[in-house]
């Protein structure tokens, strides 16, 4: 059997010998686990893919709610100890001038193109 898990999940299970781990799915190696190499440096470039978290909302949600609910993840997001949470978890925050509504929107139309693009290139349909 074969799954793709967390670090977070799957880090102390690894260390304990009750798993064996093959790569990490990212860019970067996690530095919980700093011999695991990544899929990139395995030969599989396609899968270094980032890792990631977004907040959504209807789109009709009015300007000035969507901007108190991301004034309050950026507060969030820059306490030290929610960010040794994500570390510890091999997450790495993206830079704070990522914290927009609009840079979120351009990095799920990024998402949606390139996944888009993967289920049409093989043919993937929801009846596989």
């Amino acid at each position: 059997d074969m799954s793709s898990q967390s670090a977070v999940q799957a880090g102390p299970l690894i260390k304990a010998g009750k798993l064996k781990a093959y790569a990490i799915i990212g860019r970067t190696r996690f530095a919980g686990l700093p011999d695991l190499p990544t899929m990139g440096e395995l030969g599989y470039k396609k899968l270094d893919v980032d890792f990631w978290h977004m907040l959504l909302a209807p789109a009709a949600t009015p300007r000035p709610i969507v901007d108190k609910v991301n004034a309050a993840l950026r507060h969030a997001l820059a306490d030290a100890k929610v960010k040794r949470i994500f570390a510890d978890g091999g997450m790495e925050l993206f830079p704070p001038d990522q914290y927009t509504p609009e840079a979120a929107s351009a990095l799920l139309k990024r998402e949606l193109k390139l996944w888009g693009d993967v289920v049409r290139a093989n043919n993937i349909t929801a009846n596989q």
